[in-house]
């Protein structure tokens, strides 16, 4: 039989399927259902929508084969750029085409029993053919339906946590836009993060995001042009301790973090504070300081250039004195402070007599030209060794 014999062979059986189009349009749709995992349930891809879909195939691929005509795959960028939407894994498409395509070949065949096994050939050639064309319609629609989300979500994503970091969130987000986006609880408790770059390029919490997440502390970071800045939710406390030695131990460059707070609109003026953490000197051999909320310790690093340049002239006075016996007075008075200037508490932790304590003020006074004994000049004692502590 010569080729347009089997041609005309093929045509009859595709109209006799169309004519009972809508019912193999149905058990198709059943054999997906059943075969496919994720459109066996209401959910991702409901079974009228697989009908529908199926139906728009089935019409298109028994008209070229009735016509002896192109393809067309409109359908097939349809519901690849739908499934694209919808999140189902085009790896579950892909398998749902092969089922659909399977069933329609037997189908097919089932048509033209009587038909030339020329005929039968060719149309198995023509259904494989057919599964190709329509499947790479699909894929190709559903990866640049992909690609055009994630430059939409990446650019939502940006202009989100701009927004956040400048206090204009609810200009235009709301708060379940503002968690759904940084995939995190709608409600706190929440601290910010900032962790300073040393270099371009660097990375001063390397893969901090998953190593949280083992600790089911759940995370959002993003670069800014010279610090890393992280929003970390957490349910208790000791999620919250965990949370911290986990930065301790990662952290190759300086951190600071915010007190805790519960609503993502105060994202800004907890930035605020990481910053001011942030710059503020860490202890011998820590890179994490956590903001303590002191009235005197954030006045004494908001403006480390201003603070700086004011105590300046107060420790030059200090300045003959050999480094150990600059740094016995500093600690004197510091431990002096911290117990309500306490001679014998102070003593005590410093292993050593009041009267030694009681000397070592004297001399700050001497050197400083400043009086314990007077407010005005205790308070300005008490932030300049503050701004040393942090800054110096």
């Amino acid at each position: 039989m010569n080729d347009g014999g089997a041609a005309r062979e093929i045509a009859t059986a595709a109209r006799t399927l169309a004519l009972r189009a809508d019912e193999l349009a149905a058990e198709l749709a059943r054999a997906i259902a059943k075969e496919v995992v994720l459109y066996s349930g209401s959910v991702p891809v409901r079974f009228p929508i697989v009908v529908a879909a199926v139906a728009e195939h089935l019409r298109t691929v028994l008209d070229a084969l009735a016509d002896g005509a192109d393809f067309d795959t409109a359908p097939a960028t349809v519901v690849g750029v739908e499934r694209a939407r919808e999140d189902v894994p085009l790896a579950a498409v892909l398998e749902a085409y092969r089922v659909g395509f399977h069933r329609f070949w037997e189908a097919l065949l089932g048509a033209a029993e009587s038909a030339s096994a020329e005929a039968r050939l060719a149309a198995t050639t023509r259904v494989l053919a057919a599964q190709g064309r329509y499947t790479d319609a699909m894929a190709i629609a559903y990866r640049d339906e992909q690609t055009r989300r994630i430059a939409r979500e990446s650019c939502a994503r940006t202009d989100l946590v701009d927004a956040l970091l400048h206090g204009r969130l609810f200009d235009q987000w709301s708060v379940w836009e503002a968690a759904d986006h940084l995939r995190l609880p709608t409600t706190g408790p929440f601290v910010v993060v900032a962790a300073w770059t040393p270099a371009l390029g660097a990375e001063p919490l390397p893969q901090i995001e998953p190593k949280l997440r083992s600790l089911d502390v759940f995370s959002a970071w993003w670069r800014l042009p010279e610090m890393s800045v992280g929003i970390m939710s957490f349910r208790t406390d000791a999620q919250l301790r965990n949370a911290l030695a986990l930065l301790s131990r990662t952290a190759t460059a300086r951190v600071g973090v915010s007190p805790r707070f519960d609503d993502l609109r105060d994202t800004a003026q907890a930035l605020r504070y990481a910053r001011i953490a942030l710059r503020g000197r860490a202890e011998p051999g820590e890179f994490v300081t956590i903001f303590d909320n002191s009235i005197l310790g954030s006045a004494a690093v908001s403006a480390p250039e201003v603070t700086t340049k004011l105590v300046a002239p107060l420790f030059e006075s200090f300045a003959e004195l050999a480094e150990e016996e600059r740094e016995v007075l500093y600690e004197t008075f510091r431990v002096w402070g911290e117990h309500e200037g306490s001679l014998r508490v102070t003593g005590e932790l410093l292993f050593c007599h009041p009267n030694t304590v009681r000397y070592r003020l004297h001399r700050i006074e001497e050197r400083t030209g400043r009086s314990l004994s007077r407010p005005r000049d205790l308070a300005e004692l008490v932030f300049a060794f503050e701004v040393q502590r942090r800054l110096l």
